[in-house]
């Protein structure tokens, strides 16, 4: 009995000494952190796959590449993927966290068929979120500073949306699978390339069968996301007493819509209340500790957010 009960000990020091049975080395593995789908010749799709490179032991002087693109041509997503691997070792994408979609694409594809392949495939993150590129996205894929990731920095730039209101929401793929599911139309936020830098510059819009209905200017993103209360920050700039003035949103307190029919028309008042702050103001005899001044300024920066996005409607 004790023999049986040692060679039971032995066997399961044996098993955890033997580490993971599927575990892989990392310089075997193509880490993806990016994609990037632009149209290519002969009705082939273009897939840029951005993938990190180990970090070398070169000095600080002359910094390695962190990343590495590889550009397939191919008549599918999986094919591309499949192409990659006949160069590359082969692509590990739990670590992918961007995907960039030229417009072009989407003016000839629907996007339920672009994005097909990553929905079914297991080792995608639904996680990972989706941009439209107004410029090329091999071109995207390739800007940016020295030692950065432009996939990384894209992810990070996303996230400033507590910074200014002309930036969209993130939409993972998850998110972007069940939008078209619902059949209703959506916005993706749109990226291109500024004076060599890569900027959140408006959005796309989905329609209900998956095409692309058309651009939004980074402008309209601001209006669009103060009508749905998408709004965590940014900047009202007005006048008051012939001075200008910076209103900070901090927060949104409430939104209320009223729906009314007349005959044949009907009208949507939408109205929505947030907490800011005076952050700013050119007129030499502000008073930010007098609550009539603020009341004020209050209704300048009303009657200016009110303006814009009535004029931008009314287009």
């Amino acid at each position: 009995m004790k023999l049986v009960v040692h060679l039971i000990g032995l066997f399961v020091a044996i098993s955890l000494l033997s580490g993971c049975w599927d575990s892989e080395e990392i310089e075997d593995l193509s880490l993806l952190v990016g994609v990037g789908i632009d149209l290519g010749e002969d009705d082939q799709l273009s897939l840029t796959h951005q993938i990190l490179l180990p970090a070398s032991g070169q000095s600080a002087e002359t910094p390695a590449p962190s990343y590495e693109n590889a550009t397939v041509l191919a008549r599918t997503v999986h094919d591309a993927i499949r192409e990659v691997a006949m160069s590359k070792n082969v692509l590990f994408a739990n670590q992918q966290r961007l995907i960039i979609i030229n417009e072009n694409v989407l003016k000839s594809l629907p996007l339920d068929a672009v994005i097909n392949q990553f929905i079914k495939d297991n080792d995608t993150r639904r996680s990972c979120i989706i941009m439209v590129s107004k410029d090329p996205a091999e071109q995207i894929l390739s800007t940016g500073e020295d030692g950065s990731v432009p996939s990384n920095d894209l992810y990070s730039l996303s996230e400033n949306i507590s910074a200014t209101s002309k930036i969209l929401p993130s939409i993972t793929l998850g998110q972007t699978s069940a939008s078209l599911q619902a059949a209703g139309s959506f916005a993706i936020q749109s990226v291109s390339i500024k004076e060599k830098m890569l900027k959140l510059d408006g959005a796309g819009v989905i329609n209900n069968h998956s095409e692309l209905a058309g651009m939004l200017t980074a402008d309209e993103v601001s209006y669009m996301n103060w009508l749905e209360g998408n709004i965590e920050g940014g900047i009202i700039v007005g006048e008051h007493k012939g001075k200008r003035f910076s209103v900070e949103v901090i927060d949104q307190t409430n939104k209320e819509i009223k729906t009314t029919v007349n005959d044949s028309q009907v009208t949507i008042d939408i109205s929505t209340e947030y907490n800011t702050r005076l952050s700013e103001d050119w007129y030499s005899n502000e008073d930010s500790f007098s609550s009539s001044y603020l009341k004020e300024i209050e209704k300048a920066a009303s009657r200016t957010a009110g303006r814009d996005y009535s004029r931008q409607i009314a287009k």
